[in-house]
């Protein structure tokens, strides 16, 4: 089964970012590097992208790469002798925002990265912001929903063209609940969490801890919009985005949160 990762789901190439290394401390200190292609290594080898002074011996010779995947900065150890640290964690591999600083090895070269580029922005996004995230809610309404309303006023104004008492009984209790069903589709949404994904369905309510997720699975269709679930220990959530580079966006900002890759099937 093949994978999609998050570099298989790209934004378009027309994406662009601009880099700026300062160098806080270390042999270069007060010195700075503006990197307009990606990715690049640091390190104190004479063939990395962003040199290191020789001297700044807690770095290794190629000690971390900085990597654009279409949406994200990543900064990725490159199993360094004394290890990378952003913002003071240790990390292997992590997401950056711009201000953040790198510091190569304890007591190392302290780098930084600062960086901006044009924010694609999911249409309907109240909080119009994936980069930096706190709570993003996306709307994900059924298109569906205006035969189903089509149908709720159909079975409401019938009785009335009809003239008939017994329509009326029958057929208006079957359009008010037309028009809920209609109005509860306009409102399906899943909201985004540092801690949680929230889904708010026709039927029902799901808030999946980020932490109890197990593996990720889409389905894409020759014909239509790809369907994605979120597999739980106990519970799932299976959602339907508005359009196809919705369904990216919000795929690979899934992946960034839980870490985990998607399992993609193609269905006819």
């Amino acid at each position: 089964m093949p994978t999609m990762n998050e570099a298989a789901v790209r934004f378009p190439e027309t994406t662009s970012v601009t880099l700026t290394v300062h160098h806080l401390c270390g042999g270069l200190a007060g010195k700075q590097q503006v990197i307009r292609h990606l990715p690049v290594v640091i390190g104190r080898s004479h063939r990395c992208e962003v040199r290191l002074a020789p001297d700044d011996t807690a770095a290794s010779g190629r000690h971390a790469r900085l990597s654009f995947d279409g949406t994200a900065i990543w900064i990725e150890d490159l199993e360094s002798t004394n290890g990378t640290r952003l913002n003071g964690d240790y990390v292997t591999r992590a997401s950056l925002t711009s201000g953040d600083e790198i510091e190569l090895g304890c007591g190392g070269p302290r780098l930084r990265i600062t960086f901006d580029w044009p924010t694609p922005q999911w249409a309907g996004n109240a909080q119009s912001e994936t980069y930096v995230l706190g709570i993003c809610e996306f709307p994900l309404p059924s298109p569906w929903r205006f035969p189903v309303y089509g149908l709720g006023l159909a079975l409401l104004l019938l009785p009335l063209w009809l003239g008939s008492l017994l329509a009326a009984v029958l057929l208006m209790p079957l359009g008010i609940l037309a028009l809920l069903l209609a109005w509860s589709m306009a409102r399906i949404n899943l909201t985004i969490t540092p801690s949680h994904i929230e889904y708010q369905g026709i039927w029902q309510q799901v808030t999946l801890p980020w932490s109890e997720v197990t593996h990720l699975q889409a389905r894409l269709r020759a014909q239509g919009r790809a369907t994605y679930t979120i597999v739980g220990k106990t519970r799932r959530i299976h959602f339907r985005p508005p359009n196809d580079a919705s369904g990216i966006e919000l795929a690979q900002l899934i992946v960034r949160r839980t870490g985990r890759q998607w399992e993609t099937r193609t269905s006819r």
